[in-house]
């Protein structure tokens, strides 16, 4: 083994070229393969020696410098083909024109500490490392998986301008993936290559949109499909909002004044709300009939989801529907009783499975966060990103032992690495269980965490 700890290599003391300040600007090893490993050109083939090549690739950085190994590869030409043909190199990566184990590191860099970081640490330029990390996320996300959850949840938001499928392990509140489109197509496509064992699938938790359930159907068909409840319950305040612009016109003067601070609170549930609060509403409604009758009937479509059991929730339904005809309003309410019939198999099997897409809101608040926090970033590689450092695609040991800090030399208090090769099964996985966006959102508030944009 030779002092730069690369095998199958002859190789010379390094050369120091200095600036006009006289520091270190670059770090030149001359090496020469000392093993014979030519490719085949031909089954009679007979070479003989042509000159040769010398070819320049990045390595770890020696005394905090970019280092570059000059390597003099032996060039042959067959007697037999008349082709030209070079001396195979160990240890390097052609492709980025470094060696294997400066990729490795820059790709293990690239994930757990910032682009600029990298740059730094390593001596490359930003474009080098985009090129790198890009290589290693298309290599490692190309069969990337995630086990299908017991509990599935689908909704879209908006991320990096454009609307994303937002996939969500409900019971485990784990982002597994954010897809590029939202569309029915986009969607399967999405669940088809990345999603494993599909029997796993046993609810479904969607809004009311129509297209998530034609996709759980076909995709999911043993799976019950649930419409969130916070979904449908925001459709009375809805409908209630459109009452209350028509009727604020016929209030007194002093009370529209009062309006538009008081839009907030009427959303409100009324329980939820301070005792100053219900008299600021009851004041409101002293002066409009229908409004408040309006406002009784957007409060009591909230207590049928508190029944114990299906049968009760659909009769207190009904007895909510016979309350709305009660106060003379079915014209303004038909609309949501119509949409309410129309998804009632999806809406009421809440009740055999309670579970809401409540996590999935909450992941949807994050993604917000990411969106304002990842201003400038492209789509793919903001995902790559966050799905190999936060998920368990690249094994935590490997963030934590590869070599980030260089300081004045990678040769200083070098760990025996022959050893340390011997000791780990570098057994990658591909199977994620997705992540929790949070540690996403700190790091980018941080400024610990970024992409660069296309």
């Amino acid at each position: 083994m030779n002092w730069l700890r690369l095998d199958d290599f002859d190789v010379s003391n390094p050369r120091l070229i200095r600036g006009e300040h006289d520091e270190v600007v670059e770090v030149q090893v001359d090496c020469v393969p000392n093993k014979f490993d030519v490719d085949l050109c031909c089954l009679a083939r007979k070479l003989v020696k042509n000159g040769n090549k010398v070819v320049r690739y990045r390595d770890l950085k020696i005394e905090a410098a970019p280092t570059w190994l000059l390597v003099t590869k032996q060039r042959y030409r067959c007697q037999s083909c008349d082709r030209t043909l070079y001396q195979r190199v160990p240890h390097v990566d052609d492709k980025h024109m470094m060696t294997t184990r400066l990729r490795e590191a820059v790709e293990l860099s690239a994930v757990k500490r910032t682009f600029a970081d990298t740059v730094h640490v390593h001596g490359i330029e930003p474009t080098l490392a985009t090129r790198v990390f890009r290589s290693y996320a298309d290599r490692m996300l190309l069969n990337y998986r995630y086990k299908a959850p017991r509990v599935f949840g689908i909704d879209e938001n908006m991320l990096l301008k454009g609307l994303r499928g937002v996939i969500v392990d409900v019971e485990n509140a784990k982002l597994l993936d954010i897809l590029p489109g939202n569309t029915q197509s986009e969607v399967r496509r999405g669940l088809q290559t990345r999603m494993e064992d599909w029997d796993n699938v046993e609810v479904w938790c969607q809004d009311m949109a129509g297209g998530y359930k034609g996709v759980a159907e076909d995709l999911f068909p043993k799976a019950t499909i649930v419409v969130d409840k916070f979904h449908v319950v925001t459709k009375a305040n809805h409908w209630f909002m459109k009452i209350r612009q028509s009727e604020t016109s016929k209030l007194p003067l002093e009370i529209r004044k009062k309006m538009p601070g008081m839009i907030r609170l009427l959303d409100m549930h009324y329980e939820k709300i301070s005792d100053r609060q219900r008299d600021r509403i009851e004041e409101v409604m002293s002066h409009s009939r229908r409004l408040s009758d309006a406002y009784a009937i957007k409060e009591s479509f909230y207590y049928w989801y508190d029944a114990p059991t299906r049968a009760d929730a659909e009769a207190a339904y009904t007895q909510w529907v016979q309350f709305v005809r009660s106060k003379d309003q079915m014209d303004e309410w038909k609309p949501l009783m119509t949409l309410i019939q129309r998804q009632k198999k999806y809406i009421f099997t809440y009740f055999d499975h309670r579970w809401t897409s409540g996590v999935v809101e909450r992941m949807n608040r994050s993604i917000g966060d990411i969106n304002r926090a990842a201003n400038g970033m492209d789509f793919e590689t903001l995902r790559a990103k966050a799905l190999l450092r936060y998920s368990t695609l690249v094994p935590e040991w490997r963030l934590k032992m590869h070599m980030m800090e260089v300081g004045t030399g990678w040769l200083d208090g070098l760990l025996d690495a022959d050893a340390a090769d011997d000791d780990v099964d570098d057994d990658r996985a591909y199977v994620g269980s997705g992540f929790d966006p949070s540690t996403l959102i700190a790091d980018l508030k941080a400024g610990s965490f970024d992409a660069p944009s296309t």
